[in-house]
């Protein structure tokens, strides 16, 4: 079942299934490869910004865009 990236536990590799967010957001997140079907590590949740490793890279996204990426656990 998807949930938004910020319920998800530090540690936990994801899946993105969703991305409600608008043009300008969706064109931040592609550039990143956050895209729907991507598979991310969560590295933290919280307090303060989501930072997730995408490839090789880490990013930190703040907490009202990472609310809109809908994940589903991987394993």
């Amino acid at each position: 079942m998807a949930k938004p990236l910020t319920e998800v536990e530090p540690g936990t590799k994801v899946r993105v299934v969703d991305i409600v967010a608008g043009r300008g957001a969706m064109t931040m997140l592609r550039e990143v490869g956050i895209v729907p079907g991507a598979e991310l590590e969560v590295v933290k949740t919280g307090p303060g910004p989501v930072i997730v490793r995408v490839g090789g890279a880490t990013f930190s996204l703040g907490r009202g865009l990472a609310a809109k990426v809908l994940v589903e656990e991987v394993g």
